[in-house]
């Protein structure tokens, strides 16, 4: 390391911060975080849906692919955890382990979800490629109602007690949109146009 850098680099530590951040007290969340999630999905232009149990997911999603009239196909990466699913449920529909691509549809597993904001979060790792978030033109993200918590702070208390924190936090609210074409709206500028959320339970 050079002479210069070495200077800089100490000086920056001599005039870091010695005293802990503040520890900042919130109000108690007195709502019902699953009828807030759902309600803040829906004016983020998402789609909820409610499925008693994560079986019947592949039915699920086969039919909202066949409402649509898009392709019986559907991209999971190979480690993922949605593949213990029984999609042999879902006859017709195809799972391919390739990246998806912008006008193709993906489905994905949310690590926490946020009644707050209406907010996914995701982790990145062997079973969950971030890329896969921003490639497909629709995705389908599964989530069990118990790991929707209230706000974002709730989200960092429990990172904080994972053995490891993973190289990549992702936060999803809604489709992604623009409005940098004249202030008009404009839906999967950076990622999926559409995007449907199955709350589990």
């Amino acid at each position: 390391m050079s002479s210069g850098r070495e200077t800089i680099l100490n000086a920056l530590k001599q005039r870091r911060r010695q005293t802990p951040p503040p520890q900042i007290s919130l109000p108690e969340w007195s709502g019902d975080a699953l009828v807030s999630f759902i309600a803040r999905v829906e004016a983020s232009i998402a789609r909820p849906h409610r499925l008693a149990l994560s079986a019947e997911a592949p039915a699920k999603i086969a039919e909202i692919l066949r409402l649509a009239n898009a392709a019986p196909e559907l991209h999971v990466p190979a480690e993922s955890s949605v593949l213990h699913l029984p999609w042999n449920t879902a006859p017709g529909l195809i799972i391919s382990p390739q990246p998806p691509t912008g006008d193709q549809s993906a489905v994905s597993a949310a690590e926490f979800g946020i009644a707050e904001t209406g907010t996914l979060v995701f982790f990145s790792g062997p079973n969950s490629h971030s890329s896969w978030h921003f490639r497909p033109g629709r995705e389908f993200i599964l989530i069990d109602h118990s790991r929707i918590l209230p706000r974002f702070e709730d989200v960092i208390a429990r990172i904080e007690n994972l053995p490891g924190i993973p190289a990549t936090i992702n936060l999803v609210t809604g489709p992604s949109r623009t409005a940098d074409i004249e202030q008009t709206i404009e839906l999967g500028a950076h990622g999926p146009r559409e995007i449907h959320i199955l709350i589990i339970g």
